[in-house]
């Protein structure tokens, strides 16, 4: 075969004209000049700055928008926050649920009051029949006459009443129905403790095992499901109440926050804290230095006073042995000239 028909050669006249441009594969036909090339790179230059631009202003827009949802979400938080503040805690506290002492005491009362009256109407009755005396039967009469006086709740107040025992158990009933609803109300459809449980990080006692249990409850709506006795309906309060005071720590430390940046403080209060600590030492430290300083100078002072002592005792010493000697060549002197 001939190698025309195989691979045309690119100066002949067979090759198409419509080829891609593709630079280098197609020497013959597609020599660009410089002018041509510059214009390309510089093409590409701009498509490469747009395309940096373009991923510089998509991430620039993911990190506004994450800072909009953070500040949202912390909006809603603080809002939460705001809430534990207008929650009826003296109705979540039971402080006027009425206790299993209370209600024994009724129910007591409430049988000692049938027991007196019927031994009443029964000695008043016997007294009509003559079977006992008249006057046994009127005062009987009247301490039935006082105790019927006192079936009501209130009628007279060193008696219970006979109506009490049951007061009690509706006001039970009452009270228990209301601490559910309400508990109903603020968990409602999203939950609310586990909403506000961020605030472990401004008071340590949340972080028991039993605030993360119901907190975990409300975030799987099963919160009211194990509301069941009263020591649950406590913890609740108890919770709540914690969250309240870790509010009021949260509120304050933004306040102190703002102060700062206010007044144009760059360094955190951590930052602050450390330096006035660091100070704190380095204060101590010169203190202490200052101890060693005067302690050395009272210790050299207390060499000194020693040294001339022994230089004392030294010179008395050697005028001591002096002395004699002079002593005993002055009598020699004398005897030489006798």
């Amino acid at each position: 075969m001939d190698d025309k028909n195989i691979a045309p050669d690119a100066d002949s006249a067979q090759t198409p004209k419509d080829l891609p441009s593709v630079p280098g594969v197609y020497p013959a036909h597609h020599k660009m000049s410089a002018a041509e090339a510059a214009e390309k790179e510089a093409e590409r230059e701009r498509e490469k700055i747009k395309a940096q631009w373009e991923a510089k202003q998509a991430e620039k827009k993911q990190e506004e928008r994450k800072k909009a949802e953070e500040a949202r979400l912390k909006a809603e938080r603080e809002a939460l926050y705001k809430d534990l503040e207008t929650l009826n805690y003296e109705l979540l506290s039971l402080s006027e649920y009425p206790s299993d002492f209370e209600i024994e005491s009724a129910r007591r009362s409430r049988l000692g009051w049938f027991f007196g009256l019927g031994i009443s109407v029964f000695l008043f009755t016997s007294s009509l029949l003559n079977l006992v005396h008249p006057w046994v039967g009127g005062i009987a009469g009247g301490i039935g006459f006082v105790l019927w006086l006192s079936h009501g709740t209130g009628m007279m107040q060193f008696l219970p009443g006979l109506s009490l025992y049951p007061e009690l158990l509706a006001k039970r009933r009452k009270i228990k129905n209301g601490v559910t609803e309400y508990i109903q109300q603020i968990e409602a459809k999203r939950g609310f403790i586990h909403r506000i449980y961020p605030l472990v990080h401004h008071n340590p006692r949340l972080r028991a095992r039993k605030f993360r249990r119901i907190a975990l409850m409300s975030k799987e709506h099963t919160l009211m499901s194990n509301m069941k006795t009263l020591q649950d309906v406590a913890l609740y309060h108890e919770y709540l109440d914690e969250c309240r005071k870790a509010a009021e720590e949260y509120f304050r430390t933004e306040r102190e926050d703002q102060m700062l940046a206010d007044m144009d403080f760059d360094p955190s209060v951590e930052d602050l804290e450390q330096e006035l600590n660091d100070n704190t030492h380095d204060e101590e430290s010169t203190e202490n230095d200052q101890t060693d300083q005067l302690s050395e100078e009272k210790s050299l002072k207390t060499d000194d006073n020693s040294l001339k002592t022994d230089d004392d005792s030294l010179k008395k010493t050697d005028e001591s042995a002096v002395t004699p000697n002079e002593t005993s060549s002055t009598q020699d002197r004398q005897g030489g000239h006798d």
